[in-house]
């Protein structure tokens, strides 16, 4: 009687496998046919040197176009770039979030239409934002400088997307203010996992705005904070929109980015081949990074 119960019991637990992974079927074949596929491709391609266009055109060249971008100059250019603009970005995305998110926590009388202002420029097109921050960085009569000369610091006017020591700092601005509101967004979620007793335990042993946000909010927000740096490093080797639409990579190649490299060998230069192994080389550090951040997190939430 009790094999037979044990018996029953495995053939169960059989079946809803089978059936789990029936139900996951469709999935992984969409997942198989327009992701993995694409990314072995890719992976191949970069072996490869080609235009692009004809397929019987296609040269093999080993390890060639890594070796090429292993030795641009450009290309490390491009990776300092995208570093400076993720460590910054992400950072005081996260800080500007977390803050933004505090102050929004209590029910007070207008919450929800400042939650809903904050959170604008994130569902704006990334063309309008550059067109603003256009408007606001034009040498002569933008409002950065015109600002600046009414009152008297005409000293300090530029041409703020035009100079390599500048244009950087002026795209990272750009894309702060797009998206500093997913992260308030994040954050807003994740302050519900905490108690509102906490908050006012806090208030009743004296415990300031600063001194509640480092020693209650800051550690209990772990899985929040994996979430935003994760997608913010992702986001950040990734980006090519707000750069391209602003500087196009120059002047020069002070604003070059991996996205932009990879735009320009692909779709000005020909280059299919060299274009792949930017991708893969963009892909591995995604991933590199990614598992890094959820490592430290795990490590973080266990200790």
């Amino acid at each position: 009687m009790f094999k037979s119960s044990s018996g029953s019991l495995s053939r169960m637990k059989t079946q809803e496998t089978i059936s789990g992974y029936l139900f996951l079927l469709p999935l992984l074949i969409m997942m198989g046919t327009f992701v993995f596929y694409g990314l072995f491709y890719v992976i191949r391609l970069s072996f490869y040197r080609w235009d692009g266009f004809m397929p019987e055109t296609m040269v093999f060249r080993g390890l060639k176009n890594y070796l090429q971008l292993f030795t641009d100059p450009v290309a490390l250019t491009a990776m300092i770039n995208v570093l400076i603009f993720m460590v910054v970005t992400v950072t005081v995305q996260m800080f500007l979030g977390l803050i933004i998110a505090l102050l929004l926590r209590p029910k007070l009388q207008g919450s929800r239409f400042f939650k809903a202002l904050f959170y604008i420029p994130v569902a704006l097109s990334t063309a309008v934002i550059a067109r603003t921050f256009m408007g606001l960085y034009e040498p002569y009569f933008g409002v950065l400088n015109t600002t600046l000369r009414a009152i008297g610091l005409e000293s300090l006017t530029r041409t703020w997307l035009g100079d390599p020591n500048t244009a950087l700092w002026c795209i990272i601005a750009a894309n702060i203010f797009q998206w500093t509101g997913a992260q308030m967004v994040f954050y807003i979620a994740g302050l519900t996992t905490i108690s509102d007793g906490v908050f006012e335990a806090a208030q009743i042993d004296g415990a300031g705005f600063w001194s509640t946000m480092g020693r209650i909010v800051w550690p209990s927000l772990w899985s929040t904070h994996t979430t935003v740096i994760v997608l913010g490093m992702v986001g950040a080797i990734k980006t090519f929109d707000i750069v391209w639409l602003l500087t196009q990579g120059g002047p020069g190649n002070a604003t070059q980015f991996p996205a932009t490299m990879l735009y320009q060998a692909v779709a000005q230069n020909s280059q299919a081949g060299y274009g792949a192994a930017i991708s893969v080389v963009m892909i591995f550090f995604s991933v590199v990074l990614a598992v890094m951040q959820i490592q430290f997190n795990k490590r973080k939430q266990e200790g």
